[in-house]
């Protein structure tokens, strides 16, 4: 698939700033655009850097490794802005596709296994945000009333999801009978654990189209047997993560209070990379995680001792209703 990689854009941006040594940093799946882009700087007589460390979101900026090589600036391939402000100037390039073919076949499909039936809360992955708008037209043809999520918060754009944030669908919650998420089963997923109104999930690359209602409950299923283990645990890490969208000391410290009031030992543990190797090394029987929500979801069973969301650790010392939490926004929040 072609990506914009906004090569002339970056390029002002660069000049503007006058950078003279520049960190790009990338997803693994983009390494070939943070070459593509190197060379261009390259071209400029701009020093280009490579990290290869993860990058998971736009929560995940390479501020300390910008620093610690004194670069003038950032540019972050793959997501959108998450922050609201940098510690170094950071350029956010989307990777947005540039062929809607694949995004248009599946929305198709969508629509014939959706078959009408009220309006359609329609949302996408920042990378086919450029054809969501043609989407929403197919899909009212087909006979689907069709309707993106609005921005807010983390949200910067119209009809964007997050693995993490749903924000503008779940504010059509009232209006709305369904959703579709479009860019894949994953996005779809998390939505389904927020929200008790179907959720279709659409993946362009494999063509499938899925209602996550049954998938979303076996992975309730799942975490519910978490929470019956971290019960049994006697010393329990409250997990901060050091990635700059996910560092929520305050957070840790009231959890810390609270698991120390229900009759248990804890500890703040600080992480920058959330690993099995890293949690099976500690001497904790169960953990709470304030980084971030999706590895509770999608990496428990690797992870192996018991992950719990904040909520999920409410509900774990009594504080909550297992029932007043899982299929609303509430599951994912990282308040107490």
């Amino acid at each position: 698939m072609r990506l914009d990689l906004e090569l002339d854009r970056v390029g002002e941006w660069v000049r503007r700033g006058g950078y003279r040594r520049v960190l790009i940093q990338s997803p693994l799946g983009l390494r070939h655009a943070a070459l593509r882009v190197a060379e261009a700087l390259e071209q400029m007589n701009v020093e280009a850097i490579l990290s290869g460390g993860s990058c998971w979101g736009g929560c995940d900026v390479a501020y300390r490794e910008a620093e610690a090589l004194d670069a003038d600036a950032i540019i972050h391939i793959g997501h959108p802005r998450f922050l609201g402000r940098d510690r170094r100037p950071t350029y956010y390039l989307e990777c947005r596709y540039l062929d809607p073919e694949p995004l248009l076949k599946v929305a198709e499909k969508a629509a014939e296994i959706m078959d009408g039936g009220g309006v359609v809360g329609v949302g996408a992955t920042a990378q086919w945000l450029n054809h969501l708008s043609r989407v929403i037209r197919l899909l009212r043809e087909r006979g689907v009333e069709a309707v993106a999520g609005g921005v807010g918060g983390v949200i910067r754009h119209e009809g964007q999801v997050l693995g993490c944030a749903y924000n503008g669908l779940l504010e059509l919650e009232e209006r709305v009978s369904a959703y579709l998420v479009l860019g894949s089963i994953f996005h779809g997923l998390g939505l389904a654990l927020l929200t008790r109104k179907p959720v279709y999930g659409a993946d362009p690359f494999t063509q499938r189209v899925e209602e996550l209602g049954a998938h979303a409950e076996r992975v309730l299923a799942q975490r519910y047997a978490m929470i019956e283990g971290f019960r049994r645990a006697e010393r329990i890490g409250v997990v901060v993560s050091l990635k700059p969208g996910q560092l929520r000391r305050g957070l840790a410290s009231r959890l810390k209070g609270m698991v120390e009031e229900w009759g248990r030992k804890a500890d703040i543990v600080v992480l920058d990379e959330v690993s099995e190797q890293a949690l099976a090394d500690l001497p904790h029987q169960a953990f709470i995680n304030t980084a971030c929500q999706r590895l509770s979801i999608e990496d428990q069973q690797r992870l192996g001792k018991p992950l719990l969301l904040p909520s999920e650790a409410l509900v774990a010392m009594g504080r909550l209703r297992w029932e007043s939490v899982i299929r609303t926004p509430r599951y994912f929040s990282m308040e107490v």
